[in-house]
């Protein structure tokens, strides 16, 4: 009798104490059964990070391999043009006569 006098009066002084640990207890195994969804909504969410996170990779790649074609073609075509000037110049070089030939076309001699 004498200890449930102690056990009485032990609850009375450190009732808030149990109150707490009740309510964590509560709060611990209502909270367990929504980690199971939220643990499942985190595994979806981070399969979808990564599926489109390789889209991301495969589009860049694919960019950068567009990018490349672009600028050898690029560099292609301006070598061709280059050439095609150059070929141009020399073809106008050997057509222009000099002042020298046009004077004496015209019967105009050096002195």
């Amino acid at each position: 009798m004498v200890s449930l006098l102690k056990l009485k009066a032990w609850i009375k002084a450190h009732w808030d104490w149990l109150v707490l640990v009740g309510l964590f207890c509560l709060a611990y195994l209502l909270g367990k059964k929504d980690s199971g969804t939220l643990l499942a909504q985190a595994k979806i969410a981070k399969n979808q990070y990564k599926d489109d996170n390789d889209s991301l990779q495969r589009l860049q790649e694919e960019k950068k391999a567009r990018e490349n074609k672009i600028e050898e073609i690029t560099e292609k075509v301006e070598r061709q043009l280059q050439e095609k000037r150059e070929e141009q110049l020399e073809e106008l070089k050997k057509q222009t006569t000099s002042p020298d030939d046009v004077f004496q076309d015209i019967g105009i001699t050096k002195k």
